[in-house]
């Protein structure tokens, strides 16, 4: 029955039916992208195992290997052909005079093939005498934040700012000994603030200058405080804290700190001090 039935036009009704042939030659494109390994087809529509042919004149990143004369090391990097000062991501590893073997890994920013390796951004290097540094460099120097360590069994380390190869900025310095120092630095040494821990335990807070203590307090590990002024290094004043008497001792002046009969041993004086008026105290 044509009952329910859509009316079909006859020039739909005159149509063939293609075959599956017929369509595979009406579309070659498709047979080709199709076939197996996909070679004819454009780049982007090839599969991802296929590798694709890299031409030489797009080819920017290049190895750059150089071989220093005597066997003294060798510098390899990645350059970008295109940018000459842009940073470069290698190693360098040499002898140094003492015969002790030097590595570097990080980034270089010098002319690959004529200049001298120059550590600049980050990077890591291991020393001839076993310690590493790894942090930030600018012109083959120790610059920024970095972290240097001691060789083992050592535990003297530092981290903190850099500037030109010395500790400059704020740092954590630990001592071998087992002292620590933390607080600021110029020129590789202690300036301004800064708090400095004695291995057994007393410490002192205060004000340093070009390495020396100007002044501040030390706070002994029996409770005793102690304020302290230098002038050069030199003790010129202390005044010290009882804490049995909750009370604090009469100012020592620097003339009494280094009279010898005083400091003496056995010397009679060596409890005398004047007070701030310049009354004797026995």
């Amino acid at each position: 029955s044509s009952a329910g039935r859509p009316p079909v036009s006859p020039r739909s009704a005159s149509l063939p039916m293609a075959s599956s042939a017929d369509m595979d030659q009406r579309s070659p494109r498709a047979t080709s992208v199709g076939a197996a390994g996909g070679k004819d087809a454009p780049p982007m529509m090839m599969p991802l195992d296929e590798v694709l042919e890299f031409p030489e004149h797009v080819q920017d990143l290049k190895i750059v290997t150089r071989e220093f004369p005597e066997g003294q090391g060798k510098f390899e990097v990645v350059h970008n052909s295109m940018l000459s000062k842009s940073l470069m991501s290698g190693s360098f590893e040499c002898t140094t005079s003492t015969g002790g073997v030097m590595r570097y890994d990080g980034t270089f920013l010098n002319d690959p093939h004529t200049e001298r390796p120059t550590p600049s951004g980050q990077g890591v290097r291991h020393n001839p005498d076993g310690s590493v540094y790894s942090g930030q460099w600018k012109d083959g120097f120790y610059d920024g934040h970095g972290e240097w360590k001691a060789p083992a069994p050592s535990c003297e380390s530092f981290i903190g700012e850099w500037k030109k190869g010395k500790k400059h900025g704020f740092g954590l310095q630990k001592f071998a000994n087992g002292d620590t120092y933390e607080g600021d630095w110029a020129g590789g040494k202690f300036q301004d603030r800064g708090k400095y821990v004695y291995a057994n335990g007393d410490e002192f807070m205060g004000i340093w200058d070009k390495g020396l203590k100007l002044n501040g307090t030390f706070y002994f590990k029996d409770g005793r405080v102690s304020t302290r002024r230098w002038d050069r290094g030199c003790l010129v004043a202390c005044q010290d804290f009882d804490p049995q008497k909750r009370s604090y001792l009469p100012t020592i002046t620097k003339d009494q700190v280094h009279d010898p009969a005083r400091n003496k041993f056995g010397s009679a004086t060596a409890g005398a001090v004047v007070s701030p008026r310049g009354i004797r105290v026995d």
